[in-house]
């Protein structure tokens, strides 16, 4: 009988899976394929490439029924909120700006000189350099500007044209920031996991007096909203490295020491399940505090949460963890070249919150960059990226929990730039190079499908009923 139900079950999964796969692939009539090498780390943390692998790829033209003279700018209009929120209009998750209009958040990161104080000689002033630089991120169908982007000129740009102003979004560094400072005071815990930080007492203290800083922008109309770090480590091999320490005067030890007690779980017999549910305890604090301390100060904006990345996007605790706190979770995404149906069904399932995806890219070989810093794939050319993206935002279109997307970043890296960290050195991620000049192949491809998406989500929900 158990094998009985056994099978049952697995012909209802397959008959499920076989519906999916029909349902995507009935959206397009052709595909097209892009060489690509994929990014990897070796054990020494060196970082390396595969060789030249195709990839199956689908582009906006070949959807059936799609059409380049689309003119919808949104996905309807509902009564105007005050600031940005979500909301689920029938079965689909969308932002609500403050127009009333329906939307999908297309943004760039990083959109700021390469040099603080360096203008490039094509304009007089920084505000110029913004007020071009935002017609063209508009025009090439971008409407919010990403993580680390000149919020200071952007602001000003908003002044005087209040009547059309560019959202952005706000990066506070709360545990990256506590940490960095108290390592600094206390050498001895330099050593120490940044999860631990979570748990001292002045953590909370500190969230508050860094959002009291930013006070300001409580009532900005054109603020989308806070992101409260980057990557933080809530992965699997976490949990291995502070067992593997064993220090007793380290909160966080005695923490995990005490969840396994209370659990009744061994140490020694700790599963893979286990070591993802003690790091959803850990992020469960965090986003306590964290989402707090900025609801304190600004009850008015978005929470975007803190850029989940690697396995931590595979893990339901984080979801979990997340979900109360949370208006939208974010998500940084390498190592697929789209992304995976079966993590997409995922985070639907483990929380009620939408999702957007906060940094992804591809690297073209004929940049003549070195490509070896950052974590995208390498592509022959710039037409091969504008492919990748139309591939990549479509699988997310076909979500209805996820709003929108980050591109990483605006400007390639400058190999000059010896400051820089070792992830942003030499490679050619931007949608401008060095030298302020738009890759034109890339960010065409790009408009095609930001100026019709709105088209293309109708379409795939349509055939999705």
């Amino acid at each position: 009988m158990v094998s009985y139900k056994k099978s049952i079950l697995f012909l209802f999964l397959f008959i499920v899976s076989l519906k999916t796969l029909t349902a995507q692939t009935s959206f397009f009539k052709d595909s097209t394929t892009v060489e690509a090498k994929v990014w990897s780390k070796d054990e020494n943390k060196q970082v390396h490439y595969s060789d030249w692998k195709s990839n199956v790829s689908k582009r906006v033209a070949d959807v059936i029924g799609w059409s380049k003279n689309s003119k919808s700018k949104s996905l309807g209009k509902v009564e105007p909120p005050s600031f940005f929120s979500t909301k689920k209009i029938k079965d689909r998750w969308t932002v609500i700006d403050p127009k009333g209009n329906a939307i999908i958040i297309n943004a760039v990161n990083s959109i700021k000189l390469s040099k603080t104080d360096v203008v490039p000689t094509l304009y007089s002033n920084k505000q110029m350099w913004m007020s071009a630089t935002i017609d063209s991120l508009r025009n090439y169908g971008f409407n919010i500007a990403g993580c680390w982007s000149d919020t200071g000129s952007i602001i000003e740009y908003n002044k005087n044209y209040d009547q059309n102003p560019f959202p952005y979004t706000v990066q506070l560094n709360l545990l990256s920031g506590y940490a960095s400072s108290s390592k600094k005071s206390n050498q001895e815990r330099k050593e120490e996991s940044i999860l631990s930080f979570i748990l001292d007492p002045a953590f909370k203290t500190y969230c508050l007096e860094q959002v009291k800083k930013i006070s300001y922008l409580s009532t900005d109309k054109n603020l989308f909203g806070y992101f409260s770090d980057n990557e933080l480590p809530f992965t699997n091999n976490e949990c291995k490295l502070i067992m593997d320490k064993k220090n007793s005067s380290n909160l966080l030890y005695t923490f995990l020491q005490n969840w396994l007690k209370e659990k009744g779980i061994n140490e020694a017999n700790i599963s893979n399940d286990q070591k993802q549910e003690f790091i959803g305890t850990l992020a469960n604090q965090y986003y306590m505090i964290v989402s707090n301390a900025i609801k304190s100060i600004d009850k008015n904006h978005l929470y975007i949460g803190s850029r989940i990345h690697s396995n931590a996007k595979n893990n339901p605790y984080i979801f979990k963890a997340a979900n109360p706190y949370v208006d939208i979770i974010s998500i940084n995404y390498y190592g697929d070249w789209q992304p995976q149906l079966k993590f997409i069904k995922e985070w639907e399932q483990w929380s009620d919150k939408p999702f957007f995806i906060t940094e992804f890219y591809t690297k073209a070989e004929e940049s003549g960059m070195n490509n070896m810093s950052g974590a995208g794939w390498i592509v022959r050319t710039q037409k091969d990226r504008g492919v990748y993206y139309q591939n990549f935002c479509m699988q997310l279109l076909q979500s209805k929990n996820c709003v929108g997307w980050h591109w990483f970043r605006y400007q390639d890296n400058d190999p000059t730039d010896s400051k820089a960290d070792d992830s942003n050195k030499d490679s050619n991620k931007g949608i401008i190079d060095i030298n302020y000049r738009y890759y034109t192949p890339l960010v065409n491809a790009m408009k095609e499908l930001n100026d019709t998406e709105y088209q293309l989500i109708k379409i795939f929900d349509k055939k999705n009923k």
